[in-house]
């Protein structure tokens, strides 16, 4: 793999600039792009005219040459997030045609704003080949972005427009409720607001004060009420309007996966139909499933296609678009971690637009790095052949309350019986930790405070005798009880390092009235014991000997999650709240247990 230093220019994604204005910093306004060569209303199929600007190179412009495009369909204003931080100028100078074209109901397009409509299907098919018909255009084009601009590109794709030859999604979300606007059922009040927020703005100075990026100021009265008020329905009023209230309103209407989630959802043949190369992009420090999701779905469906990539690299959310650095937080991962991204997009869009040279350095279908051997790994397949389930097996005396209890993992299963752990989780005061506001990696990747609460298990592996590599998406088995009719499931897999450091590598969580499925809400029956298996998020990085690993469960996450009820009523209309007492079951009867792929 080519590893080059960022340009000074490399791009900054719409979650870095949430970040740098929700921290505090105040933010020049956008540097804007240079006039488009080209605006246009386009119209879609059904009439619905959309905002379209096109950028062409000296070579379009100067001897008429046709020339290829890339295209991104974004619901974000050029006026909050200044396309120029997508770093597309380094396109227009390599000699691709640059179309930037915002969604439905953003900005000037017209239309209604709804969250990954089913209609994005046929705009992104139609938007395509109207690029293709162009006298300025050769014919190719190709689509690029991250996050909602990589589901646009999803979407647009499974519709086969003829002309769409390779897709570069970064980030994306597939799957909307294991992901926002759900993680694991639990509604995410917090960013649905947020995100929805930055949509509806028409500059970033509406950040600097109030709901304020992606961690709101919680020591703000009017930002912990907006969060923690009752009912939820109502949370947004007055913070969002039209549309985007709309869709904060609509993901709490649709509480399972139902028709308004599938209509949003890829299916099995969609993803059939996503027959061009593709080059999926994600992060080690990325909490979202989306790409790793994609990526099974696509091998599942068109298995062992020669054309596709994955890559995976030391990087958060933002930064799988722009470009990492050679430190994030704890982790030291040196100069050769570092990518120049924009450069290898451009390697894969010369390729498979312009016929020209090999594609990106990448070494192989799949290209990961792991942290902590600070190395860039190849293999054939994701998961690879070889992968080795470890399993460790919750254990103790019944007091594995925060670090100070007598948690265990254990490499054999417990014999006979054992007290089962308890711990109580009150809405009305959520456990936060005093940085929550704190968007410096350090702090987010931190759970040191975490593990001091009372109300958080911890089960501990001891001082590890050998290296271990983790490298994949592992689970957790947990026989769980509770005197309520619903309650959530926190975890976090995490590293107990020499320097006393306890460092966040994957979390998971559940909604209790979800353990059947996504497809209805199933309250518990207070006291009944029931087993559920929770996914974790993906997680590639070598733990030395003498580091412990660590698995951390608690009853809410909050602000990211909205805290339980535990009512059993409705999320959106539930008023009334109490405290739960949950009980994890660890004997040999009920082997709750945490399931890793380690690389031999």
């Amino acid at each position: 793999m080519s590893e080059q230093p960022a340009r000074s220019n490399s791009p900054v994604s719409s979650l870095s600039v949430l970040e740098s204005a929700s921290s505090g910093a105040i933010l020049p306004p956008p540097e804007p792009m240079p006039l488009p060569d080209h605006r246009t209303r386009l119209p879609m199929r059904d009439g619905v005219r959309l905002d379209t600007y096109v950028w062409l190179p000296d070579s379009a412009i100067a001897t008429k040459q046709q020339v290829p495009c890339i295209l991104l369909r974004t619901p974000y204003k050029e006026s909050v997030m200044g396309f120029r931080r997508l770093g597309v100028l380094r396109y227009v100078d390599a000699g691709y045609a640059v179309v930037i074209q915002q969604i439905r109901g953003v900005g000037q397009s017209e239309g209604r704003f709804t969250f990954n409509a089913p209609h994005d299907r046929s705009d992104g098919y139609d938007t395509v080949e109207w690029i293709a018909a162009q006298d300025w255009c050769s014919g190719a084009v190709g689509m690029d972005g991250s996050s909602y601009v990589g589901m646009t590109q999803l979407t647009a794709a499974s519709e086969q427009p003829p002309h769409l030859r390779c897709i570069v999604p970064a980030v994306p979300c597939v799957d909307f409720f294991r992901e926002v606007p759900y993680r694991g059922g639990v509604f995410s009040r917090q960013h649905t607001i947020n995100w929805t927020r930055l949509l509806q703005i028409e500059s970033l100075n509406e950040l600097k004060s109030g709901f304020s990026g992606t961690m709101p100021a919680l020591s703000q009265p009017e930002v912990l009420q907006r969060l923690l008020s009752r009912p939820a329905l109502d949370a947004a009023d007055g913070e969002l309007i039209g549309d985007f209230l709309g869709h904060y309103r609509d993901a709490l209407e649709h509480p399972t996966f139902d028709e308004w989630f599938q209509a949003r959802t890829l299916s099995p043949a969609d993803y059939a139909r996503i027959d061009i190369p593709t080059l999926v992009v994600n992060g080690n420090f990325d909490l979202a499933i989306g790409a790793m999701n994609l990526w099974r779905q696509l091998e599942a469906n068109l298995p062992g296609a020669e054309h596709r990539r994955l890559l995976v690299g030391p990087w958060d959310h933002g930064q799988c678009y722009a470009g990492g650095t050679a430190s994030y937080g704890p982790y030291t991962m040196g100069d050769h971690s570092v990518v120049d991204l924009v450069a290898l997009r451009l390697a894969f869009f010369d390729q498979h637009l312009k016929r020209q040279g090999s594609g990106p350095d990448l070494g192989g279908r799949v290209t990961a790095f792991i942290t902590g051997a600070n190395e860039w790994r190849h293999f054939d397949s994701y998961p690879p052949v070889g992968v080795i389930p470890l399993h460790l097996y919750l254990s103790s005396g019944g007091r594995a309350n925060s670090a100070r209890g007598d948690g265990r993992l254990l490499r054999e299963p417990p014999a006979g019986a054992q007290p089962p752990d308890c711990f109580v989780d009150d809405p009305t005061l959520p456990f936060v930790p005093a940085l929550a506001s704190a968007l410096e990696a350090s702090v987010l990747l931190d759970l040191r405070e975490r593990e001091r609460d009372f109300e958080t298990l911890v089960y501990d592996s001891g001082a590890l005798t050998e290296p271990l590599t983790l490298f994949g998406e592992g689970e957790v088995d947990i026989f769980v009880a509770v005197d309520a009719p619903d309650a959530d499931l926190m975890l976090w897999l995490a590293e107990r390092r020499a320097d006393g450091k306890t460092v966040k590598l994957a979390t998971g969580q559940l909604r209790l009235r979800y353990h059947g499925g996504f497809d209805a809400e199933r309250l518990l029956t207070p006291g009944e014991v029931v087993k559920v298996t929770i996914p974790l998020t993906y997680v590639g990085h070598r733990i030395p000997a003498g580091s412990h690993l660590r698995l951390l469960v608690s009853g809410s996450n909050f602000p990211s999650a909205d805290p339980n009820p535990h009512t059993g009523e409705p999320i959106a209309t539930a008023v009334a709240m109490r405290s739960a007492v949950q009980t994890i079951f660890h004997d040999s009867a009920r082997l709750s247990r945490l399931v890793l792929p380690v690389l031999p």
